[in-house]
């Protein structure tokens, strides 16, 4: 079992890998819908559906494909640390995973778009409140693309975290019982001025059974980034979740 300052660091260093990945492929495909919707902005004054669509289903593809790779390592590293000694042909729940991994992407390629959709609707109807011709408007839209880096950021951190401790905290539950054993779960918080207090206060936490929840400010959460939490307590999290065996 490796200690808890090892699975920590173990846990961030995947984050840093996969959030990089993600980050640059949300960046692009945010850019690219901002700049197509001001060049139909600038041709004809709307903005087609066809074009929130298809930025919809390339969100959601890149979501599918994220979501899947991430799980499946994070789900590999967790086990590597329980199951040392134990039984070497532990592998991830690829089933459930599976389906996690779609309605998830589904579910997050609907609100990232929408947002997006919002965003730019709101550049236009203050250009027309301003009375700004289509040309402006798209050039306003065009430099809607300054913001991309921080929000594919946020994308990256929020949706890279939920998918690693699901498919960690899933595969150690699939091990507890292949191995007849009893796992407990702590939440690890990031300790420096950016974590949110209630996450910090979490370091004081004891170890709990996996079936259990974790209160976390109010909230009764299955593990950091669990989507049962509010933004409040999800987006953008840096928390860790390890494991031990139980005496």
């Amino acid at each position: 079992m490796l200690s808890r300052r090892r699975q920590h660091v173990a846990f961030q260093r995947g984050m840093t890998f996969y959030e990089h990945k993600l980050r640059l492929k949300a960046g692009t495909a945010l850019n690219s819908y901002l700049r197509q919707v001001a060049r139909s902005v600038a041709d004809t004054g709307t903005v087609p559906a066809h074009l929130n669509e298809k930025h919809r289903t390339r969100v959601f593809n890149t979501l599918l494909a994220h979501y899947t790779e991430t799980t499946a390592n994070f789900g590999k590293l967790a086990l590597s640390g329980i199951a040392k000694g134990k039984k070497s042909a532990l592998t991830p729940l690829e089933a459930l995973m599976f389906s996690w991994v779609r309605r998830e992407a589904l579910r997050k390629a609907r609100m990232i778009t929408d947002t997006d959709r919002d965003t730019v609707a709101a550049a236009i109807e203050a250009g027309i409140g301003e009375g700004l011709g289509t040309q402006a408007i798209a050039s306003n839209i065009r430099k809607l693309t300054s913001l991309t880096p921080r929000r594919a950021s946020v994308i990256a951190r929020t949706e890279t975290h939920a998918a690693a401790t699901y498919g960690s905290i899933e595969s150690v539950r699939d091990a507890e019982q292949q191995l007849d054993m009893k796992m407990l779960k702590a939440w690890l918080p990031t300790s420096d001025s950016r974590t949110r207090p209630e996450h910090l206060a979490m370091a004081n936490h004891p170890a709990i059974p996996l079936d259990e929840k974790f209160n976390v400010g109010g909230e009764l959460m299955d593990r950091p980034g669990d989507p049962a939490g509010s933004a409040g307590n999800t987006i953008a999290c840096r928390c860790s979740i390890i494991y031990s065996e139980a005496e």
